[in-house]
């Protein structure tokens, strides 16, 4: 495990395998996001809302979060379709 400097900003990781269903949607979000910036503000807004609960209720945190997300990604998909998108070609 990796540890940064003390004065550095925690950061936080993700590995995905290429190819897989949970890459693809790692990378799918993203790059909606990257396109359709009312939809990344407002997704932004939600995260620092989190952020300031200093309760680590993780419970609330993902009750919150993941419905949010699962808007997010419908939009993905339906623009996916719409403009041809494919993990290939964001990568």
């Amino acid at each position: 495990m990796y540890r940064p400097p003390t004065e550095m900003r925690p950061t936080h990781i993700h590995i995905r395998r290429a190819g897989s269903a949970n890459g693809r949607y790692a990378l799918l979000f993203r790059d909606y996001l990257r396109t359709h910036p009312l939809a990344a503000s407002a997704y932004a807004q939600v995260k620092v809302a989190l952020a300031q609960n200093d309760s680590y209720n993780w419970d609330l945190y993902y009750d919150i979060k993941d419905p949010v997300c699962d808007i997010i990604i419908a939009g993905a998909e339906d623009w996916a379709v719409q403009t041809g998108w494919r993990t290939e070609h964001y990568a």
